[in-house]
């Protein structure tokens, strides 16, 4: 296996679409993927084996660029399992600590996905809030948040002793 994560071109499309079909069936379309480009040029990744697409995702920024967001990440069935979309996970957020401005990075992901979960964890992202009925009656929305509030320095006093 000699997975590449790389940004994602226009060219990339109708194999992201194929495989969206397979992972996500009904839930995007090539005009909202293009979308997607024009928006957030720099934040779609793709996973290849050889060469061959076998993954892809896509982050964001609101528009008030505090809030980034992991907004999708697929992964072909055959090479789900194998840290493909930790990677993904890991080059977004690579690229969204870019963004000075950005204080928070938010998630949407399934309780029942227990493997998203976990990589997420393993990034710091914890629990956030479940929007009930976001997507329909009893289809509730879970998000998960990841702070990148810079961590306060507060300067040791003179007198004290540095802790070794």
């Amino acid at each position: 296996m000699n997975v590449q994560i790389s940004l994602a071109r226009r060219e990339d499309f109708a194999d992201m679409i194929r495989l969206a079909d397979l992972t996500l069936p009904d839930r995007m379309n090539l005009h909202e993927l293009k979308k997607y480009l024009e928006l957030f040029p720099d934040l779609i990744y793709k996973a290849t084996d050889d060469g061959r697409l076998i993954g892809f995702s896509c982050a964001g920024i609101d528009m008030y660029g505090e809030t980034g967001w992991l907004l999708f990440s697929n992964v072909a069935p055959a090479y789900q399992g194998k840290g493909i979309g930790k990677r993904l996970i890991e080059a977004r957020l690579q690229a969204l600590r870019r963004f000075p401005t950005l204080k928070r990075v938010l998630v949407t992901v399934s309780e029942t996905n227990t493997a998203s979960i976990r990589a997420l964890a393993s990034q710091g992202f914890r629990f956030s809030r479940q929007e009930l009925d976001y997507y329909g009656p009893g289809r509730h929305r879970n998000i998960m948040e990841l702070s990148l509030a810079p961590v306060a320095i507060v300067p040791r006093p003179a007198d004290q002793p540095a802790l070794i």
